[in-house]
């Protein structure tokens, strides 16, 4: 009897124990905000499908892809990575209208110049992780591949073998939609973005990598570095030149 009690104390105690230990969570609880820059959490997601999810029972319907998830790729938001992501999302609408959701591996990209031209690769990262077209180091597709091409990822990111020396204001992407061959091409002025890149901007840049910086150039330059950012989401749609879009034959 005395070995039960026992028994049944140190259990009890340890129960106690896990129970103190252990964090509570409640259920309506709103999760911390990750970001310091709320425009972040607020560009609107890209809705695609993709084949694979869908064929292994791990999703019956479009899924968000999201400017988070880009920037977390990315390692950092800035005007080049809201321009990859407006690209993209510009050829798209063209691709895919009236509503309807593209699909990952459906879609062929040809890149404007070499991926370690510029910041060429960067633009095509964000690219990758929407559309799924990848270099290659994507997916052969495997057996799936072999049955059906929208299973293939390799190759349908492709940049020149060697650099082309275009100005970046110039550089345009082609999409292409692999089941219907209708073609876009896409361009982004990135030379309209504002505040304006400078000198003394530059130098600012390398004093923050330094840590250099006062602690008032360092909150002026998060100013100024994610304006950038934000003037291309805010600007995408409406200003002329900004971004041009064209259907090609």
């Amino acid at each position: 009897m005395k070995k039960t009690l026992f028994a049944l104390a140190v259990l009890f105690t340890a129960i106690l124990a896990v129970t103190a230990f252990t964090p509570t969570i409640a259920a309506d609880a709103e999760p911390e905000p990750i970001w310091t820059q709320d425009y972040i959490a607020q560009v609107p997601p890209i809705m695609m499908k993709d084949p694979y999810l869908e064929m292994f029972g791990q999703t019956d319907g479009a899924i968000p892809y999201t400017y988070e998830e880009a920037v977390k790729l990315s390692g950092h938001s800035c005007g080049a990575i809201t321009g990859a992501w407006t690209i993209t999302r510009k050829a798209l609408e063209v691709l895919y209208p009236d509503g309807e959701i593209p699909v990952r591996g459906q879609i062929l990209v040809e890149a404007p110049g070499a991926e370690d031209e510029w910041y060429i690769g960067v633009f095509g990262e964000v690219i990758t992780y929407i559309t799924g077209a990848s270099p290659k180091t994507g997916f052969i597709g495997a057996e799936f591949g072999q049955a059906n091409s929208v299973f293939v990822r390799q190759n349908k990111m492709v940049y020149t073998e060697e650099p082309v020396g275009t100005a970046p204001p110039m550089l345009e992407w082609i999409f292409e939609r692999a089941d219907t061959g209708q073609r876009v091409s896409v361009n982004f002025n990135l030379m309209m973005v504002q505040p304006p890149v400078s000198e003394e901007r530059v130098a600012m840049g390398k004093k923050m990598a330094l840590g250099e910086a006062t602690p008032e150039e360092a909150a002026d330059y998060v100013e100024y570095w994610n304006a950038r950012a934000i003037f291309v989401l805010e600007n995408a749609d409406t200003l002329e030149g900004f971004f041009t879009v064209k259907v090609l034959e």
